[in-house]
């Protein structure tokens, strides 16, 4: 990573210059500044990016295809040490069954067909510590991806998913919880993402976790 003093510059400029590159050149803006600040874990222009020019709000430690754009549509806010991985996709918008034609021309002004954008986006919340496995999809309509979900590769998700949920298949289903309901509670409830990295404990995240206690720990 470059002397901050040398990489703060170079980031600004790259943000400013990032709305009137093509695709090609935006993907290497993304990577240079990745490498600049420290990786997509940390780095907040990325962030000022997606939030400024592709309205994706991405949280601190979140990492994968939410950098990707086109990845996520617009109105998707990502949590805290969410994993996202290669190919999943998030779309926030169906084409209009009632118009006379689901055409993109005739509800997306970028075509240069039609004037207004009247499609409206749903707007999606991912919670935090959610992983969406490989080339999951995730359709219109579904509003909440709660804290410590998991998305099973491939699955299509067309209904809400609950906290600490297992969802796979097509359509996704619920198979099972992460943890039993009482943990889950408390881990709701401790909202630990929210804390500095710093101050998390790594006995307590860096080994299975079985009813509340990681392992090689005794319980009450």
């Amino acid at each position: 990573m470059f002397n901050k003093y040398i990489s703060a510059p170079i980031a600004g400029a790259l943000y400013h210059l990032y709305p009137s590159e093509k695709r090609h050149l935006r993907a290497l803006f993304i990577q240079i500044i990745a490498g600049l600040e420290g990786g997509e874990f940390r780095s907040q222009t990325l962030r000022r990016i997606f939030r400024d020019y592709h309205r994706v709000d991405i949280g601190l430690f979140s990492h994968g295809d939410c950098f990707v754009p086109g990845s996520l549509d617009c109105h998707t806010t990502v949590g805290r040490y969410c994993s996202i991985a290669k190919g999943v996709r998030v779309m926030n918008r169906n084409h209009p069954l009632e118009f006379k034609s689901t055409h993109a021309y005739f509800f997306n002004p970028q075509l240069g067909f039609c004037r207004d954008d009247i499609v409206d986006y749903i707007p999606l919340k991912i919670g935090n510590d959610v992983w969406i496995g490989a080339n999951a999809l995730i359709l219109p309509h579904v509003r909440r991806i709660g804290d410590g979900a998991v998305i099973a590769a491939g699955a299509v998700v067309n209904k809400d998913v609950p906290p600490y949920a297992v969802v796979v298949g097509n359509p996704a289903r619920a198979v099972r919880l992460r943890f039993p309901k009482d943990i889950v509670e408390a881990l709701m409830a401790s909202r630990w993402w929210e804390k500095p990295l710093e101050e998390l404990d790594p006995g307590e995240f860096c080994r299975p976790f079985h009813n509340g206690v990681p392992d090689g720990e005794a319980g009450p």
